[in-house]
């Protein structure tokens, strides 16, 4: 599987990916975040395939799977970028949302299907697919 990890922070869910066996490509605007994501690849003896500073629009590659663990408010502001960097039959995994934001996310990803649903206390994760033949 190829992922990607947009808004990688410490690199915690790529570096969890990569040692399921992924190919995974990691950015984040945060400098010190892709210096933090580094370093915790280092010593856990993995390597990104690709690791930037930097919005995900920089890639021009297609996932299978993209994670997004940010603020609700980026997830829709980026969501073009999701969109067109996942592959057909993919899925988003967007966490990081407060509860009383779901429904902005949902109408930002509304040409996919929820699969998923996790609620910890006041924070969501959303699993989503594309439909049909979007």
């Amino acid at each position: 599987n190829e992922v990607m990890d947009v808004g990688c922070g410490s690199g915690i869910l790529a570096i969890a990916a990569i040692k399921q066996g992924a190919q995974v490509d990691a950015c984040d605007t945060d400098p010190l975040s892709v210096e933090n994501a580094v370093v915790n690849a280092e010593q856990n003896h993995i390597a990104y395939r690709h690791l930037w500073e930097g919005p995900v629009s920089q890639s021009n590659e297609k996932y299978d799977v993209i994670i997004a663990n940010i603020v609700a408010d980026v997830l829709v502001f980026i969501a073009s970028d999701l969109k067109k960097r996942l592959r057909e039959g993919g899925k988003l995994i967007l966490s990081g949302i407060m509860d009383k934001y779901e429904d902005k996310v949902l109408r930002a990803y509304k040409t996919f299907e929820l699969s998923e649903r996790f609620v910890e206390n006041e924070w969501v994760t959303l699993v989503v697919t594309q439909k049909g033949n979007e």
